[in-house]
């Protein structure tokens, strides 16, 4: 036997550790790797195992070998450490203990690094050798304890980490997550992003008693849920819906944005749907974020929350390899990176997101492709000029900020200090077109939200009487296009079940028959329901809008016909025509007239987009004041029915009950308008229309911190 293999024998037999003091330090300590207890061992081992040798063995024979096997090991280890970045407020830090033993059960030795003791400093923790126990729902429920939290976001390497998303059992264990990486960046440590958010600790139920809770709340439709719970929630149910629509009887039909059919299987279809809904509930949680004024616990909640949707709809576009060529047919995966860049950053940790620089790439493609080839180049020049650039320079101010500071984190200053000139420029130019006492005038005048006034002003330069105009007859315009999207809903659709009828071919084809006139822009509210309207209507509806066949069908038919095929139709489509859970736009003009009535501004809202104005509104806020039997989906949550009906989420499979029915109702017509949003011909005007109104503030100030 060789002298390695008596020294691992008694190694074995005697369970020593070498990769753990007192053989081996934590990092940062004198000696490291070599310490004086590593030769004392040497030296013990030399006098106990020369006896079972032929030869005497030598104490640097032995030590050198300790030392061989100690750095074997030690690399090995290598991949079951990890950093642990804890994002909290000062209030959760205030509730740690300074017991040294808090979380010494997550690894062989859990080290803190950094303090977290400025208010937007984190507290990291460098876990070694990681406890094969300890499991992602471990790690949050400590965590949660110990912070006095309701909430713990799990991260890693851009991808949201939960006991679900991990497949539960064996997946659900840090340990075998984290040694999966892909090597890659084998000399960049392990980072680990958890993100803490709501206040007072709930112990979480036994599975048996979690079982019976789950059960309960489908039941009796009790909230009793975490804020966890809740996202997983709406994640369920935008898959559900998604599933819905690609397994529809009638089935659907893709097209890119030149019109061309595009062949996609139904899973890769309900990828495809999932990544838009979960990307627009992420948007609509970052925009609450915005919204909420300076509370830190309020936003890094919602910026928590908005990452989990964001980078599940990421997570989408990532499980399916047709949806690569999607990736650049359609700007929302582009914009979905930019997204998500966007919320590493404001959680102040834009570092954890390894791969952004590749991110912001895709990003850019996207934005350039909407733009002339010489826009950006223009629109600096201009900026350095003093004079007017094109609104949709917003959305470049935040890409050129997150470029300048994902290159200034990997030390290529030159190219951050090029993209940061360039965000400052454009962003001083924006900001001065729109200043905000013009904000506030124009907000005070018009009764808008200071995202309306901003929009106004820099489409027209800064010139508030030019703005206030166009807010005015924009106003009109709405009030006009949703009393035309009123009208088409009682119609009904088309027999391709996506369709509206067109309204100008309804007068069109009514001159070519010789009904005379036909009036559906009446002011009145009322509808125009003679028997010439519904038969031009109607044929319209069986053709799908194509004039030449609607004259030959009517031909064929006759107007009898045409009245029984479209009430046929009527029953085909089961009549969703004049569906009540039907959206309308909401206007801010209608919101403060119901509000200075004594309405509570989210209910006058919710009474708006169910009735479309003000007078219907009134009605129905008073017909039925605790109304909340028609699920919706508000600011991208959905709401369930509060009414003693089953809660429960529609699923394959799973009967359909009048809840369920509801709520995939408007789920099925949330993803379809995100869709229509995805692969329209005016991606740019849609751009514009998001980006308009966006203050500018928080980049602004972020271009100062890191210049």
């Amino acid at each position: 036997m060789t002298t390695k293999d008596l020294v691992l024998s008694h190694l074995r037999q005697e369970k020593v550790q070498l990769w753990l003091p007192p053989y081996h330090q934590r990092e940062g300590d004198a000696d490291a790797t070599k310490s004086d207890a590593l030769r004392n061992l040497a030296q013990l081992l030399a006098e106990q195992l020369s006896s079972s040798s032929e030869t005497p063995l030598k104490v640097e024979d032995i030590y050198s070998i300790l030392s061989q096997l100690q750095s074997h090991a030690l690399q090995k280890l290598k991949k079951y450490c990890v950093d642990i970045k804890i994002l909290a407020t000062q209030q959760h830090f205030a509730n740690l203990s300074s017991d040294d033993d808090v979380f010494a059960s997550w690894g062989d030795t859990v080290a803190t690094i950094k303090n977290g003791n400025t208010k937007k400093s984190p507290i990291v923790l460098r876990v070694e050798n990681i406890s094969s126990t300890l499991t992602v729902d471990k790690l949050s429920s400590e965590l949660c304890c110990a912070l006095n939290a309701t909430t713990a976001r799990v991260i890693f390497k851009g991808k949201h980490i939960s006991s679900s998303s991990s497949g539960g059992g064996e997946g659900n264990h840090l340990r075998k997550i984290v040694s999966s990486n892909d090597g890659k960046d084998e000399q960049k440590k392990n980072e680990l992003l958890c993100i803490v958010s709501g206040h007072g600790y709930v112990p979480p139920a036994p599975a048996a008693a979690a079982a019976a809770a789950a059960a309960a709340s489908s039941v009796e439709g009790s909230a009793t849920d975490t804020t966890a719970r809740t996202d997983k929630e709406i994640i369920d149910s935008i898959r559900s819906s998604a599933s819905r629509i690609a397994y529809n009887q009638s089935g659907f039909e893709i097209t890119d944005q030149n019109g061309n059919l595009v062949p996609m299987s139904q899973s890769d279809s309900i990828s495809l749907l999932t990544a838009l809904g979960l990307h627009r509930i992420g948007r609509s949680k970052m925009e609450k974020c915005r919204e909420s004024n300076d509370d830190e616990g309020d936003k890094r909640n919602f910026l928590a929350s908005a990452l989990v949707f964001l980078l599940e709809a990421d997570a989408e576009w990532q499980g399916s390899s047709t949806l690569d060529i999607w990736k650049t047919k359609v700007d929302n995966y582009g914009l979905l990176q930019l997204d998500i860049a966007w919320n590493y950053l404001l959680l102040g940790s834009l570092e954890n997101l390894t791969d952004a620089t590749r991110r912001l790439e895709i990003a850019e493609t996207v934005l350039r492709k909407q733009v002339h080839s010489n826009f950006v180049t223009l629109a600096l020049v201009n900026a350095e000029s003093n004079n007017p650039i094109p609104p949709l320079c917003t959305i470049f101010v935040r890409l050129f900020l997150l470029q300048g500071v994902a290159n200034k984190m990997r030390n290529c200053n030159d190219t951050a200090a090029e993209r940061l000139t360039w965000a400052r420029l454009l962003c001083q130019q924006l900001r001065a077109s729109c200043p905000p006492d013009r904000v506030e005038i124009l907000c005070g005048a018009y009764c808008v939200e200071p995202s309306t006034a901003i929009s106004a002003l820099r489409m027209f330069n800064g010139d508030p009487d030019a703005a206030g105009n166009f807010i005015a007859s924009s106003h009109e315009d709405k009030i006009r296009s949703a009393k035309r999207r009123k009208r088409q809903h009682k119609l009904g659709k088309c027999a391709n079940n996506s369709d509206f009828v067109n309204l100008d071919l309804v007068q069109t084809l009514s001159d070519l028959l010789g009904f005379g006139g036909i009036n559906n822009d009446t002011d009145d509210g009322r509808d125009d329901q003679t028997t010439s309207n519904l038969i031009c209507s109607g044929v319209l509806r069986l053709t799908n809008n194509d004039i030449e066949k609607s004259l030959a069908l009517y031909n064929e038919i006759g107007a009898q016909g045409v009245l029984q095929r479209a009430a046929q139709l009527d029953k085909d489509t089961g009549i969703r025509r004049a569906s009540t859970r039907d959206k309308f736009e909401v206007s801010d003009v209608d919101v403060a007239s119901l509000v200075s009535m004594g309405v509570e501004e989210e209910r006058g809202r919710n009474a708006l987009r169910a009735t479309g104005n003000v007078d219907s509104a009134l009605l129905w806020l008073l017909k039925d004041d605790d109304n909340k039997n028609n699920a919706s989906i508000n600011n991208g949550e959905i709401e369930r029915s509060s009414s003693g009906e089953s809660k429960t989420e529609y699923s394959e499979g799973s009967s359909a009950n009048g809840a369920d029915d509801c709520c995939a109702e408007d789920a099925y017509d949330f993803l379809e308008r995100e869709l229509g949003h995805a692969l329209s011909n005016d991606s740019k005007e849609t751009l514009e229309k998001e980006w308009l109104g966006v203050d500018l503030k928080e980049e602004w100030e972020m271009i100062e911190e890191y210049k």
